[in-house]
């Protein structure tokens, strides 16, 4: 996400400079033609000075010509001659004024030659500039080009993380049906458990009054014997009756023997139920502890404060070896239903456990700007400890609990700045730090991903995010284990 948001960002500075670079040249042509406007219209107007100057100075020079043709070829108008003086002398006032307007025009032209230059500097400069807007036009035209590639490199990746986002939600719903299957499972177990308890209670029962039974047919087989010896004498009288007694006894021997199988299926089911619900409930154990340890954590103690006692051990003696064989079926299956009930209330004690451990990230999104332990102190720069992470996101994003439990403590905490402890049972704490505000009183008891708080960037930080920290009988822990035994549940 943050490498899509850069690159976007990107994008947006080299579309935003070459749409400036262009502005930027449309408005350094336009003055450029002003310029040139101005100098032509500067040229026509020096040249109409001129023009006027040549005219003006041909004429006096005509006057004075024909006025001195005058005296010489009629002597008549030396009469004349005041007036002819005038005139001249007008004419002489007319050519001061010329050369007064000529150096005039001179000055001019020469302000406009000192014009002219800076405007040819100007001009100069204006195309230096714009040969640096060209370069760095191409420039930017070369960055878009490379934000184009990086947008269609991101477009696969966004692609990609898409169907893994897909496979990892058809994951997750698999995992969670597997799971209700599991507690379902569990749930029919233990009603099983007690179903096979009565069973098995009832099995004694019968296995009592058939051996009862037994022992009276073979009471009753034992006088039989005894009638047929003492009739023997009389067995050429009553061949008859003697073989209906033969077909008794044979009957009530195959009856009996009937009655033992049936009762060995019976015990051999029952011991079939048992071991799968043992193996299944065995393997969902080994799953949870797994992530349990994965935390760093104690499974034994963790069990142990759930069940506020040590782990009792005991049972039946079952030989691992073919010893066992020499033992009644009736043990081995109690000894059986012995383990599953032990199973069973370890994997109970285990849910309870998962069940409160915080497996899961404060924010939605984030990106993990500081690791657990050892790291350079973001303020001035020292070797320092770092008792949890530190998440960094968007200003004002929800914060929510990782795990349910109580609220202990909702406040200032000097350089955490405001602050939030949850206690979420057997000795398990987290803390959340650096909050814009809190939305949770002390004593209010939170669901798991109940919200708390905004993040901000209140006490002594750097920036908008959270700090994380996950405490264990007032010690810190690694919240990066317990967010990866996280994941491997919802990868399970």
């Amino acid at each position: 996400a943050a490498a899509a948001v850069g690159v976007v960002g990107w994008f947006l500075y080299a579309s935003a400079s070459y749409v400036v670079h262009n502005a930027i040249l449309v408005s350094k042509d336009a003055e450029i033609e002003g310029h040139k406007m101005a100098y032509f219209d500067l040229l026509a107007e020096v040249s109409e000075y001129h023009n006027q100057f040549a005219r003006i100075t041909g004429d006096l020079e005509e006057n004075q010509t024909y006025l001195l043709s005058l005296l010489e070829k009629n002597p008549k108008n030396k009469q004349n001659l005041p007036a002819i003086q005038r005139k001249l002398k007008k004419s002489k006032t007319e050519h001061a004024r010329v050369v007064i307007a000529r150096e005039g025009l001179r000055e001019k032209m020469q302000q406009f030659e000192s014009d002219l230059q800076k405007i040819a500097e100007r001009n100069v400069s204006l195309q230096s500039q714009v040969g640096q807007m060209k370069t760095m036009l191409q420039n930017s035209e070369a960055e878009r080009d490379q934000v184009a590639a990086a947008r269609k490199l991101l477009v696969k990746r966004l692609a990609q993380v898409e169907k893994d986002l897909a496979e990892i939600t058809a994951n997750k719903a698999q995992l969670e049906t597997v799971m209700a299957e599991l507690r379902a499972e569990l749930g029919s177990s233990r009603g099983a458990g007690k179903q096979l308890a009565k069973e098995k209670q009832d099995l004694n029962e019968k296995i009592a009054g058939l051996e009862k039974k037994l022992g009276d047919v073979l009471a009753h087989q034992v006088e039989l014997d005894s009638r047929i010896a003492g009739l023997n004498t009389q067995l050429a009288q009553s061949t008859d009756h003697g073989k209906e007694m033969k077909d008794q006894r044979d009957f009530l021997q195959r009856r009996v023997g009937g009655l033992e199988q049936r009762l060995v299926d019976l015990r051999d089911a029952e011991q079939n139920v048992v071991e799968r619900l043992s193996e299944r409930t065995r393997f969902s154990i080994e799953l949870v502890e797994k992530t349990v340890e994965m935390t760093g954590l104690d499974v034994n103690k963790l069990i142990a404060s759930v069940r506020n006692e040590g782990l009792g051990k005991g049972g039946p003696f079952i030989p691992a070896t073919d010893e066992a064989a020499e033992f009644e079926p009736s043990i081995q299956l109690e000894a059986s239903v012995t383990v599953l009930d032990q199973q069973l209330n370890r994997w109970a004690a285990l849910q309870e456990v998962v069940r409160t451990l915080p497996l899961s990230a404060p924010l939605i999104q984030y990106r993990i700007a500081s690791g657990y332990g050892q790291r350079k102190d973001p303020v001035n720069g020292r070797k320092a400890h770092h008792e949890g992470i530190d998440l960094s996101a968007p200003r004002r994003s929800s914060v929510y609990a990782t795990a349910p439990g109580k609220v202990v403590f909702a406040g200032w905490k000097g350089r955490y700045g405001r602050t939030i402890e949850i206690d979420h049972g057997h000795g398990v704490r987290t803390r959340y730090g650096h909050l814009r505000k809190i939305l949770v009183k002390v004593g209010e008891k939170v669901d798991n991903r109940h919200k708390i708080g905004l993040l901000g960037s209140s006490g002594r930080s750097t920036g908008p995010h959270v700090h994380y920290e996950i405490r264990y009988k007032g010690r810190a822990r690694n919240p990066m284990k317990f967010l990866k035994a996280g994941n491997h549940v919802l990868k399970g």
